[in-house]
């Protein structure tokens, strides 16, 4: 039985959690818990003091506060008045803060303490900060970015700040604020509408162009994840042979380069307190690129079932995100298994480091969901590449 069946499951160590949305993949994995703007995993208040001395100090690896105090006013953001930040996520990768000056405030997000690689991070960050001031104009519910910082000196890091969202994520069951679930299949149409709104996004008028590879980007994928989790796994993971080997010889001839957000997925949402809903804004740009938008596409749809009664039918889906992406969709079943494999990979990732943490206990319903992945890439494939 798939462990996401039972219900929404919180899992990780004490540094990040994932989430598993039941009947679906369309909510796959998140770091938040459900049901909650943003939530805290610890929220503590950091008010700064004229001299930029605080009275408290609880984040002294990722804030400054008297440096903070500087850029702000420099950015002109709220100038003068004391400087408070709020704690409200924190992860293997990113720390996410408001912060609050006056009557105003901003979400500042940047790298974690100790990343898998500072330059990487960094790099990160920048292209978090474009990827999202591209979409200016373009019906794509985002953040706007108000302001990127590169001067390092400034909090150990390259950060950014971005307007403050006031909205919910549509958790497990849908937050009553939302609509309950009742509003399932409202919020199901609004992400549909905002993935086809990212695909019809010219990247080259956007400015964007030079942040991804498209030439070869499907021939690369196969074997740059199987590579991936060839460097780092340690056990045996029936199926995986089998599923390369089927992603390897169906794969797409064609494909229409466009802009991807990577981890498209209920959880990086946030929704209007309003019934019927509206999505406010997508979140989490860390993994965008220029690439293929169908691989959004098939890993929202990779565990959409016809017969779960709260959401459209898969084709109804389909030609709802046809008709705001401007594209027709082929080989969908491929890009719902190669979604599927990926994140499976992915996840293995995070198993065998948290077995290698000495501080940490290593999930182990993690390691039976990388299992129930790649099984689930293979029912996928079982079912061919023609949806």
């Amino acid at each position: 039985m798939d462990p996401a069946a039972s219900g929404l499951i919180g899992i990780g160590g004490s540094r990040s959690r994932v989430l598993v949305c039941p009947r679906t993949l369309w909510g796959v994995v998140s770091r938040r818990p459900t049901g909650n703007r943003c939530p805290a995993v610890a929220t503590v208040r950091v008010v700064s003091e004229p001299d930029g001395t605080t009275d408290t100090d609880p984040f002294p690896a990722l804030l400054r506060i008297g440096s903070l105090r500087h850029w702000f006013d420099a950015s002109d953001l709220g100038r003068g008045a004391d400087l408070r930040f709020e704690r409200i996520a924190m992860g293997e990768s990113n720390e996410v803060f408001v912060a609050h000056r006056g009557d105003e405030r901003w979400v500042l997000r940047r790298p974690a303490a100790v990343p898998l690689s500072v330059d990487g991070a960094n790099r990160i960050m920048e292209r978090e900060f474009r990827f999202q001031r591209a979409l200016a104009g373009t019906g794509v519910p985002h953040a706007e970015p108000v302001a990127l910082c590169t001067d390092i000196d400034v909090t150990g890091a390259v950060f950014y700040v971005m307007e403050f969202v006031d909205g919910l994520v549509a958790g497990e069951p849908v937050p009553v604020e939302l609509g309950g679930p009742a509003a399932t299949r409202r919020i199901a149409e609004e992400m549909l509408d905002a993935l086809g709104a990212l695909a019809a996004v010219d990247h080259e008028v956007a400015g964007i162009a030079d942040l991804g590879r498209p030439e070869g980007f499907l021939e690369r994928q196969v074997d740059r994840w199987r590579g991936q989790l060839e460097s780092y796994r340690q056990r045996e993971l029936p199926g995986v042979d089998e599923v390369t080997e089927w992603l390897a010889a169906n794969r797409p001839s064609t494909t229409v380069p466009g802009v991807m957000h990577g981890d498209f997925n209920r959880h990086n949402m946030l929704f209007a307190r309003e019934v019927p809903t509206r999505l406010l804004a997508v979140l989490d740009w860390e993994n965008a690129t220029v690439g293929d938008p169908l691989m959004d596409l098939g890993y929202l749809l990779s565990g959409w079932s016809d017969d779960d009664p709260d959401l459209p039918k898969r084709a109804e889906a389909v030609a709802r995100w046809s008709e705001r992406s401007g594209r027709q969709p082929e080989a969908l079943g491929w890009y719902a298994a190669m979604s599927t494999f990926k994140l499976a990979c992915m996840l293995e990732g995070v198993y065998v480091r948290q077995s290698e943490d000495p501080t940490r206990e290593a999930s182990e319903f993690i390691a039976q969901l990388v299992l129930d992945l790649i099984a689930r890439a293979r029912r996928l494939a079982d079912a061919g590449a023609d949806w």
